[in-house]
């Protein structure tokens, strides 16, 4: 009798059964959030995001954008014509397999972490009255800065935000400032944030930024509004300390630039503040928006037309489709909500200002 010397298409080699085995491990781990929060986000992640931040940040360039670039050339190296077809299938395997667990335990495990309104104690719903004096609120605090800046009801704000280490520093001051009325848990103790080589291509696909999550790099895209820059580092820089959540980094974005030192800075965090109020409001009750807009100084009106017609640029039909896949990737990592996470920063502004 002959034995036969192929092997089964099915043999799982050691190396992809501990890949296997630590993914299913994962898994395991993100249905605990309090584990997720006590051992990774404040304790495994602070140490491993301080390495990552110092070594990448000695690099003035974005060497994450760079490593996206490479990942293609490296998939089409290890798919070589003289592998067999199980040989490809396992070099495909352990690739992805390599990105999904790096991904998580650099940083994507935060996505699972306690939920910042439980940290803040703040609820998760608002009533539209709550909404409407929030709004208000905002609109006379940022009437006055407004007024203070330009001097007058009518004119937008000159803004001359530049994407420097000027400005980094600022929005990194402003989130230490949170971390002292205990908003967050941290900030970076270097500065990974850098001019993203692919602004254009992000800018059609109607994103100011995003965190490289095996870097930890901030990438910025230099067509961003000078309107909506120093939320958007600030946003930025939420991601890296370790604040995946959309929600939860627009509200620390925010947050940051309404409590800067920089008139400018805050100026702009205020402006965005309200604008999402407003847009809230808009899409439940028309007549009070109407009501509301009124006592917005036309000057801010302009600034918001001047940076939203800069956005408009770059629409395109493509763009939709873009978020609708950003959206599954943010579903995938535990945002039921999807692309519309980053709108649930109401939801946090408007209770965290009411239990003020």
């Amino acid at each position: 009798m002959f034995k036969s010397n192929t092997t089964p298409f099915f043999k799982i080699d050691k190396i992809s059964l501990i890949y296997l085995l630590i993914i299913i491990f994962i898994q395991i781990i993100k249905q605990d959030s309090i584990l997720i929060e006590n051992y990774y986000s404040t304790f495994f992640y602070k140490f491993s995001s301080e390495i990552s931040l110092y070594i990448f940040g000695t690099f003035t360039f974005s060497l994450g954008d760079i490593l996206y670039l490479t990942l293609p050339l490296l998939l089409w190296y290890i798919l070589k014509k003289e592998n067999t077809r199980r040989k490809n299938l396992k070099n495909i395997f352990q690739f992805i397999a390599t990105l999904y667990i790096l991904f998580n335990f650099q940083w994507g495990l935060n996505y699972y972490r306690i939920p910042l309104e439980e940290k803040l104690l703040i609820k998760k719903k608002y009533e539209l009255n709550s909404l409407i004096k929030v709004t208000e609120l905002f609109i006379n605090n940022t009437n006055s800065i407004h007024k203070r800046i330009s001097n007058s009801d009518t004119l937008p704000v000159v803004l001359n935000h530049k994407i420097n280490k000027e400005l980094f520093l600022e929005s990194i001051e402003s989130i230490k400032r949170l971390k002292k009325e205990n908003i967050t848990n941290g900030y970076p103790f270097k500065i990974s944030i850098k001019k993203s080589l692919f602004s254009t291509p992000l800018s059609y696909m109607g994103f100011n930024g995003y965190i490289n999550p095996f870097t930890l790099e901030a990438q910025i895209n230099t067509n961003t509004p000078e309107l909506y820059l120093p939320t958007t580092i600030s946003h930025e820089i939420a991601h890296q300390i370790g604040y995946s959540a959309e929600d939860e980094a627009n509200f620390i974005g925010i947050m940051a630039a309404i409590k800067s030192k920089n008139i400018f800075i805050s100026y702009s965090g205020n402006v965005q503040a309200l604008r999402y109020f407003l847009n809230e409001i808009y899409k439940i009750d028309k007549t009070k928006f109407d009501l509301l807009i009124i006592k917005v100084n036309k000057g801010i009106i302009k600034n918001i037309k001047l940076a939203d017609k800069q956005l408009k640029e770059y629409n395109n039909p493509l763009e939709t489709y873009f978020k609708d896949f950003y959206g599954m990737f943010l579903k995938a990592n535990n945002q039921k909500e999807g692309i519309k996470s980053y709108n649930m920063v109401v939801s946090l502004l408007v209770n965290y200002y009411s239990n003020q």
